[in-house]
């Protein structure tokens, strides 16, 4: 997909991955609802929107919101955003049709990140493992790397269709998974 922010390439996992659950929701009533959590500069916003999903994003910097802002509406493209610690912000109960995440890590609201999303509702989620650290690049604070198998046992009470754990080109848990119900 072209036209995005410089250095920010929409992850090989996303283009692989959102189709098939767009085609999943297919035949929902009403409009999709995504949540971009800690959107950044909007890098899969695009495809987001571009899905059909009306998208809500989500970020503590102002700066990356106001970045996103300006290159989502120089596609023309309109994406829904708020500034939040999302330490601390509360989220809407079953909201969401996904739950989008890459590159960050908010394992202490596992719950509430789980309740934000509508019954048959996904997740789609990807960030570092522990295993970056032997990278020498990107985080290296154990409260922002997932430890082996931890991101498919928060979700292991959803049905599971993709999980994995890489450690190259960075070491990357990757899950979609989604949430029993209607």
């Amino acid at each position: 997909m072209g036209g995005i922010l410089p250095g920010a390439e929409i992850s090989p996992f996303v283009e692989a991955w959102l189709p098939r659950v767009v085609a999943e929701l297919n035949g929902r009533p009403g409009h999709r609802r995504a949540l971009d959590l800690a959107m950044g500069e909007g890098r899969h916003a695009i495809p987001l929107v571009e899905a059909g999903f009306v998208t809500y994003g989500v970020d503590v910097a102002v700066g990356r919101l106001l970045n996103a802002r300006r290159m989502l509406h120089g596609r023309r493209l309109d994406v829904l955003q708020w500034a939040a610690n999302l330490d601390t912000y509360p989220l809407p109960v079953e909201r969401f049709d996904l739950l989008f995440c890459t590159r960050f890590l908010l394992r202490a609201r596992w719950d509430d990140l789980k309740r934000s999303v509508r019954p048959g509702g996904f997740v789609m989620y990807e960030t570092f493992t522990t295993g970056q650290i032997a990278r020498g690049f990107g985080p290296s604070s154990p409260d922002h790397l997932l430890h082996p198998g931890e991101l498919a046992g928060a979700f292991g009470d959803w049905t599971v269709l993709h999980s994995e754990e890489v450690e190259a080109p960075a070491a990357m848990a990757r899950l979609v998974a989604r949430k029993p119900g209607a």
